[in-house]
């Protein structure tokens, strides 16, 4: 049974720029007070689009029944060539089929996330790489019987407190819209983080063997004290090193 609203919306985007067919996304989600008020952010796929509205697979979280209604707010997120990008949308249906979606009506313009709200430095070391099991796949990716992908050893071109650039050997499962699992050691201590494969740069180094990637970590991001610590530390390192 489907749940319709008859909220009008004000600002119509251009589809163009929409994620295709199963194309990763994420969904950011307001929690009212009663149900603990946290703002949830979770992955999603998209199942269609089409006369201006962008249909993603229904996410599921504790609460839902009572807080997913139409009239809801929501905020996708989606990686593309121009970096992270976002939108804000009303919730217009709520079909409950054997594939739960939400029908989402745009109520806002598209616009390119900002991602240097933290200061990188260049750094050395290597980090692992995993795929997340049960993150959303392409359809052609979804059979049951599928070989797990291998974990993937990468080498840090610069870190931030919110992100990192790494440098992985070309023709890895790796790609934009992605979420990994990061596994890595900063000051001292281990890092296990989430994070967005929010651009590939192909071949920076004109050698044909790497591309980087640019990823957003997932927030909260448990280790963020550690980071921004350790990034401070190397700023004042890099300065001394320019001294004369």
């Amino acid at each position: 049974m489907a749940r319709r609203t008859t909220a009008e919306v004000v600002n119509t985007a251009s589809a163009a720029q929409w994620p295709a067919v199963n194309g990763r996304v994420r969904v950011q989600v307001q929690l009212p007070d009663a149900l603990g008020g946290e703002l949830l952010d979770l992955p999603t796929r998209v199942e269609d689009t089409g006369l201006g509205r962008l249909v993603v697979a229904a996410p599921g979280f504790t609460g839902d029944l009572h807080v997913v209604a139409p009239g809801l707010p929501v905020t996708v997120t989606w990686a593309s060539h121009r970096g992270q990008l976002r939108q804000d949308f009303l919730i217009a249906e709520v079909v409950r089929r054997r594939v739960p979606s939400w029908d989402l009506a745009p109520c806002g313009e598209v616009t390119v996330q900002q991602r240097r709200r933290f200061v990188r430095v260049p750094v050395t070391g290597n980090l692992r790489l995993h795929a997340v099991p049960g993150e959303p796949r392409r359809a052609g990716d979804q059979d049951a019987g599928a070989a797990a992908e291998p974990a993937v050893t990468a080498a840090f071109v610069d870190l931030s407190e919110g992100g990192a650039c790494v440098r992985v050997r070309r023709g890895s499962w790796l790609s934009p819209g992605r979420v990994v699992r990061t596994v890595f050691e900063v000051a001292g201590g281990p890092v296990d983080q989430l994070a967005d494969v929010v651009r590939l740069v192909p071949d920076p180094a004109g050698t044909g063997e790497h591309d980087d990637l640019v990823l957003a970590f997932v927030e909260p991001v448990a280790a963020a004290d550690r980071l921004r610590r350790h990034v401070m530390q190397e700023q004042i390192r890099n300065r001394r090193r320019e001294e004369p």
